[in-house]
């Protein structure tokens, strides 16, 4: 019996590659987005902590110059929250483009992976029609003999 060999299997090989690159660039736009929002979470904190300070500065008798400074050390991780959103939606983005991407790559996988199988499927039914025409064959010759 003869081994089955998909003529395209390169071709499959290479649309495997580039669905488990499009997976790995994926889990990484996963990962940054993730590490970017806990930037976020951390200037929250910062922001939270100078507003804290800014409270009790003026609640106590401070000169204007530090209630100032802290001022502009708010208006400072004001901005930098600013940013950091910016950035999370950037990450965002490219999170969905990568989605999108893996999932074009996994349907041409699929499709590959199909076209494997019907390759496969008709190979056996060759197999099995040329195995049916030697037993055939065999019959034919069986009885010719007992006839004869």
């Amino acid at each position: 019996m003869k081994v089955f060999q998909f003529h395209l299997q390169k071709v499959l090989d290479v649309k495997e590659k580039e669905k488990e690159q499009a997976e790995w660039a994926f889990g990484k736009s996963i990962q940054r987005k993730n590490e970017e929002e806990w930037k976020l979470g951390q200037l929250h904190e910062l922001h939270e902590e100078a507003t804290g300070m800014l409270h009790s500065a003026q609640a106590q008798t401070v000169s204007v110059a530090h209630l100032m400074e802290i001022t502009r050390y708010r208006q400072s991780v004001e901005r930098s929250i600013s940013n950091q959103k910016l950035t999370v939606y950037g990450c965002e983005q490219e999170m969905e483009r990568c989605q999108q991407h893996l999932t074009e790559r996994m349907k041409e996988t699929q499709l590959w992976h199909k076209l494997r199988e019907k390759a496969h499927r008709q190979f056996l039914e060759a197999e099995k029609q040329r195995e049916q025409k030697e037993l055939d064959e065999i019959g034919t010759q069986l009885y010719l003999r007992k006839s004869n």
